[in-house]
């Protein structure tokens, strides 16, 4: 073995096993970011008034949530929002792949469909309540309907960009070995577009949760943005913080697992072949 070769050899073990420990380390370099949170509520809570109208300190915090997941609310609303965001997201990553393949793979399709996205894409979430609610009716399908309208575009754009970065000796790999369009799509397009979706749907994440809030403030459905308002309606200011705090810690944790799943599935593919790279 030569020299070369096992400098080339040492230095991929070097980039596995740094990839590794990223993935280890994720979640305890994340708790340690959360210190610049804690920090300041530990002083709020020395410092607060309990008996502040708009500022109560964060202990009351805890204790409306109690009373919340007490009588059902919180998890009634917690349910609703978790439904809305899977589904949602589920959604817009089926129509986003296989309108972006499509898209991406037949010119015409994309000069003649460009305008349309560009017009719909361009249209703030809130704008559609309305007209959705019209055509679909008020409740959890109109949240699902307006989740997808929003967030299903990074997706369908990083879909476009992959189909369009496809090496052209795969494209030819699989003409010489005459695989089938499905065979050709499975072994092939799929594969090599993983990186870029991901990508994608890494927007598309956390677009999901604040485009469902969106929806139940505006009163399009029932879950844990409605139940934030109806407190806000209330006056009661402990909810309120409690349930800011609380859907804080939902969206943390869903990023959290989402950067550790990318960090999974980005150690299979190469460097250069990432939409990042």
């Amino acid at each position: 073995m030569t020299a070369s070769t096992e400098t080339i050899i040492a230095v991929a073990k070097r980039r596995r096993a740094r990839r590794g420990r990223d993935v280890v380390l994720a979640p305890v370099k994340a708790v340690r970011g959360l210190l610049l949170l804690i920090i300041p509520l530990v002083v709020w809570q020395l410092v607060g008034d309990p008996e502040s109208f708009s500022f109560p300190p964060p202990s009351s915090w805890w204790d409306a949530l109690v009373v919340l997941y007490e009588d059902g609310s919180l998890m009634r609303a917690l349910a609703v929002t978790a439904t809305t965001f899977t589904i949602g997201l589920l959604l817009a990553l089926l129509l986003g792949v296989l309108a972006g393949i499509v898209i991406g793979s037949v010119p015409i399709v994309d000069r003649a469909l460009s305008p349309l996205i560009d017009f719909i894409r361009s249209m703030p979430p809130p704008a559609i309540v309305p007209a959705i609610g019209l055509i679909v009716g008020s409740g959890l399908g109109s949240s699902i309907v307006i989740v997808v309208i929003a967030v299903m575009w990074p997706i369908l754009l990083n879909t476009v960009v992959g189909v369009r970065s496809i090496p052209q000796v795969r494209r030819d790999t699989a003409r010489t070995l005459a695989l089938s369009p499905d065979a050709r799509l499975l072994k092939v397009t799929i594969p090599s577009l993983a990186p870029y979706v991901m990508s994608g749907l890494r927007i598309a994440v956390s677009m999901t949760l604040i485009v469902t809030l969106f929806t139940d403030i505006l009163g399009s459905g029932q879950g844990l943005g409605r139940l934030l308002q109806e407190m806000q309606h209330f006056f009661r200011a402990d909810a309120v913080w409690g349930l800011l705090v609380f859907i804080g810690a939902l969206g943390y944790l869903i990023n959290l697992a989402f950067d550790l799943i990318q960090r999974i599935v980005f150690r299979r593919w190469p460097e250069t072949l990432r939409p990042d790279a």
